[in-house]
């Protein structure tokens, strides 16, 4: 168990996280069951009654999600809770406990609810495809199969109906058989850490992912009724989460697509108004750097030449020393404002944990503050286009 106490927060905040494969054909029902686990329990069979309790219980709020890390796939059960010294009911934290218990150990599974909760994942998934932004991203990933970052954290649209009561319990009980990782911010009362102790499996995290190798280039062009047309581009890095380069990537992330004055935005937005918006993304246990924006299509050609441009002043170091500082300040500032976060210390703690590493922030500043512009050249010239996906508007001229 990690337990990193503190005064800077009026509430203790828990994650209780479970690693499992990231599966393409389990995906779905893992969703359902994490939109389930937090709905009605034993005690509370109703939604109704389980959103009372927690509002009773002085707003506490219990969360349960999932994420990726590579080829894993991690449950995080979430729990905000006031610490006791604000609330005059010494009893508090103890009813948050028993409302986590119910929520862990004590979740209630029907028909009626696996409706629902099929209604609610399907109704998300819509929303997302109704973004060209997302479904250019997804279109992307599904490229790069059977890697795993082609394998939607979402779940999936067409698997949702198939799933059945039966496949959420033995979901349930890979969950229950699952070693647990506790992660708590803050300082609880001795009793609610008593509980979480013995939820911890108190063995090592252990990280299991691979990244993306060079392929040869893949392309997907849809046309769909949507005013701009939408390009996401895929990118192997090659620097792992511990690898000596792995800072010099974030700046050079920072520098391309991750600031109002970064590279893509200033010469591409700014420079040409091609389009709205720009921007580039980590995903860092996959090595992939992501490429997305959104323009008028006859500007194709024009933003991919420019895209490249981008990239080589990169990779010759073309680029001022000012924005080089710039983009190490603004990460060593995201660092900084994240210890004002409980849930960014303990995500910070876990990646710690799964890259076995132990790193104070000064460590990680002084760190950034070393990086020149032969590391950021270094991680440009990594860089190699392996997945290209276009949602084009309809009614232009076809890329």
């Amino acid at each position: 168990m990690k337990y990193i106490e503190t005064d800077k927060f009026n509430h203790v905040s828990v994650s209780i996280r479970s690693i499992f494969d990231l599966d393409i054909h389990t995906i779905t029902t893992m969703n359902l069951l994490c939109i389930m686990m937090k709905k009605q329990t034993e005690k509370y069979p109703d939604p109704s009654l389980f959103t009372c309790a927690l509002a009773d219980t002085y707003g506490i709020r219990i969360g349960v999600g999932l994420s990726a890390y590579g080829k894993q796939l991690v449950m995080d059960i979430r729990m905000n809770a006031i610490e006791t010294r604000w609330i005059p009911d010494k009893s508090y934290q103890k009813q948050a406990q028993d409302l986590l218990d119910q929520v862990i150990w004590h979740p209630c599974f029907t028909m009626a609810s696996l409706s629902q909760a099929k209604m609610e994942l399907k109704n998300r998934l819509r929303t997302q495809m109704d973004d060209p932004n997302t479904i250019a991203l997804l279109d992307a990933f599904s490229m790069l199969a059977p890697h795993s970052i082609s394998i939607p954290v979402q779940g999936q649209i067409n698997d949702i109906d198939a799933v059945t009561l039966s496949d959420i319990h033995q979901a349930y009980e890979m969950y229950q058989k699952a070693k647990k990782h506790v992660y708590i911010v803050g300082k609880p009362d001795q009793e609610l850490y008593d509980y979480l102790d013995q939820l911890d499996s108190h063995r090592a995290i252990q990280s299991n992912f691979e990244l993306l190798t060079d392929t040869p280039l893949q392309t997907k062009s849809k046309t769909r009724d949507i005013s701009q047309t939408s390009l996401t581009q895929v990118y192997t890095n090659h620097v792992c989460v511990d690898d000596p380069l792995y800072y010099p990537l974030l700046v050079t992330n920072s520098i391309l697509g991750q600031s109002p004055s970064s590279l893509l935005f200033t010469n591409i937005r700014e420079k040409h108004s091609y389009c709205y918006s720009i921007y580039s993304t980590i995903i860092r246990f996959d090595g992939a750097l992501i490429i997305s924006t959104s323009f008028r299509n006859q500007y194709y050609e024009q933003v991919v030449s420019l895209i490249n441009e981008q990239i080589e002043i990169l990779q010759k170091g073309l680029f001022d020393e000012a924005l080089l500082s710039s983009a190490k300040k603004d990460l060593i500032d995201g660092l900084t404002s994240g210890q004002d976060s409980s849930f960014s210390i303990i995500e910070q703690a876990y990646l710690d944990d799964l890259m076995h590493r132990n790193m104070e922030l000064k460590d990680r500043v002084a760190s950034i503050n070393t990086i020149t512009k032969e590391g950021i050249m270094a991680v440009s010239t990594n860089l190699h286009l392996v997945a290209q996906s276009i949602v084009k508007e309809e009614n232009h001229e076809t890329v």
